[in-house]
């Protein structure tokens, strides 16, 4: 009867730990589909000033209606200069980006359009070394976890 138990425990210890690692798999996964889903309101901004001549603040009401920008918080944002870049990017890309988002209130449509563009450029740099590390963790961290909760198993026999 004492082994099932500590077979038992070994079991809900190493169970836990692949646990544990999926909820930090899932927490670089996150990061990543915030990256994207600014990626993509960048490039929503872009087609939206270009081609259907609106100013900043009416596409980011037309852009909070939809469900894949939600995570980004644009119900309360009435102007690109407040609207903010997901702490998913590095800090010194995410200073570059808020800085362009301020510019881009005063900017001339073409001019505009171009600092869209480029900005939507580097969140795609930044986006796939975050999907990579997202898949990496996916990976990675259950069995890693998994492993962990097995050694504490064992090492509380």
């Amino acid at each position: 009867m004492t082994a099932v138990l500590y077979l038992f425990g070994a079991v809900l210890l190493a169970a836990a730990g692949a646990g544990g690692g999926t909820c930090l798999a899932l927490r670089a996964r996150r990061r990543w589909q915030d990256a994207h889903a600014f990626g993509r309101l960048l490039d929503y901004l872009h087609g939206a000033i270009r081609y259907r001549t609106l100013t900043g603040g009416e596409v980011l009401q037309k852009a909070a209606a939809y469900p894949e920008f939600a995570r980004l918080g644009l119900e309360h944002c009435h102007r690109l200069g407040r609207l903010v870049p997901p702490d998913a990017f590095e800090p010194a890309l995410r200073q570059e980006l808020c800085a362009d988002l301020e510019a881009l209130e005063s900017a001339p449509r073409d001019t505009a359009c171009e600092m869209l563009c480029r900005m939507a450029d580097l969140c795609r740099q930044a986006e796939t070394g975050l999907r990579r590390q997202a898949d990496a963790a996916l990976r990675l961290y259950p069995r890693l976890g998994g492993c962990a909760g097995a050694l504490a198993a064992i090492l509380l026999l």
